[in-house]
């Protein structure tokens, strides 16, 4: 599944990664602050949100 998230993430605009960014920053938040939260999940939000960071990184 890595390889088809990096390459989705790959053909999204720079306004499409922000959104992203921001969509997995809220996830984590809010399953955090829900009460136990589950490790593997928020993993898999940082996980795209790393992913993300290298993308705007890589086209500046």
């Amino acid at each position: 599944m890595g390889l088809l998230i990096e390459s989705q993430i790959k053909s999204l605009s720079v306004a499409g990664l922000h959104l992203l960014a921001k969509d997995a920053e809220r996830r984590i938040g809010s399953h955090v602050a829900g009460g136990d939260p589950v490790a593997a999940y928020v993993d898999h939000q940082k996980y795209i949100l790393d992913l993300v960071q290298e993308e705007l990184k890589r086209r500046k």
